[in-house]
């Protein structure tokens, strides 16, 4: 069904209920205008909750955590649900400040973070094996959604292999990506598979969080060793400028991709293509256990003017 169906239908359903809600209200004594009354409002309340999710899906606003296994069974217990939820939430803020400011978080996220992505629980899809969550799609004086990006990169990581796990952990933090690997556990501890989905701009994202997938995910996080950092001065000519939050510079060692944060975005885009650049960067140096060699990542500090 359209919005505007449901949105049309939850109005004439609202007004229904209002005048049989009158009706029931003069006539108190009469039970079954009563239980036609409470009726109709459930109806109204359920259409403009549907309406809502609808919208929030299509504004890519709603993400879905289907649970899935033995003991999803219709319903799941509040100690998993709490569980599920918790650590998901936490990697969203600790992500979003992250990408943000392209730092991590030094204790707490501050609220404005929070307040920013406005995470809310939307519902429990019909069995209560669907925890539907919402945030806020709107993007800032930058153009920018901090939730949509945010969500991105959290599938990212997700859906990383060997080669682009480095560079989804630079860009997501190491404290987001510990609570993704807390979501994992918590889910292979309770006998469950998973699977989160989120329409966002970019089109429909899936995570299929089989058994495997749960322990391979929780494996690679775990392998991260503390990586090194250092600061370093870039200077070469600007390659690219990518909308993906990436600047690429050729210096007379080669081609470097540098990893710009949302709020650096404005001095980024003065930068021209073929320009001389100097930069000052943040450079996170990782070892990378199974390739057996270090890998580095490369974070915008500020363009020296």
């Amino acid at each position: 069904m359209s919005i505007e169906f449901l949105r049309s239908h939850a109005k004439r359903l609202s007004e229904f209920a209002k005048e049989t809600e009158l009706k029931a209200k003069a006539n108190p004594d009469d039970f079954f205008l009563q239980i036609a009354a409470k009726n109709q409002r459930d109806a109204a309340a359920s259409v403009r909750s549907e309406c809502a999710l609808s919208t929030a899906e299509r504004n890519g606003a709603l993400v879905d955590l289907r649970l899935i296994g033995p003991r999803a069974d219709g319903s799941v217990s509040l100690e998993t649900f709490v569980k599920a939820m918790h650590p998901f939430v936490n990697a969203c803020k600790l992500a979003a400040y992250k990408i943000r400011n392209g730092q991590e978080a030094a204790s707490r996220v501050s609220r404005e973070i929070s307040s920013t992505l406005n995470i809310k629980l939307a519902g429990l899809a019909p069995g209560s094996t669907h925890i539907l969550m919402t945030g806020n799609a709107s993007p800032d004086l930058t153009g920018e959604s901090l939730f949509n990006e945010t969500i991105k990169q959290l599938f990212e990581l997700l859906n990383s292999d060997n080669a682009s796990f480095y560079d989804s952990i630079d860009t997501v933090g190491g404290k987001a990506a510990h609570h993704i690997s807390e979501l994992m556990k918590s889910l292979d501890s309770a006998g469950l598979a998973a699977e989160l989905s989120w329409n966002g701009p970019g089109g429909r994202r899936v995570w299929a969080g089989r058994p495997d997938e749960i322990v391979r995910v929780r494996a690679l996080i775990e392998a991260v060793q503390e990586p090194t950092t250092f600061d370093e001065k870039i200077e070469g000519t600007v390659a690219g400028i990518r909308d993906t939050g990436r600047l690429h510079v050729r210096t007379d060692d080669g081609m470097i991709s540098i990893r710009y944060p949302l709020k650096l975005t404005k001095e980024v885009q003065l930068l021209r293509i073929s320009s001389p650049a100097v930069l000052n960067v943040k450079t996170t140096r990782y070892w990378d256990a199974a390739s057996k060699q270090h890998v580095s990542k490369r974070r915008l500090i500020s363009v020296v003017p």
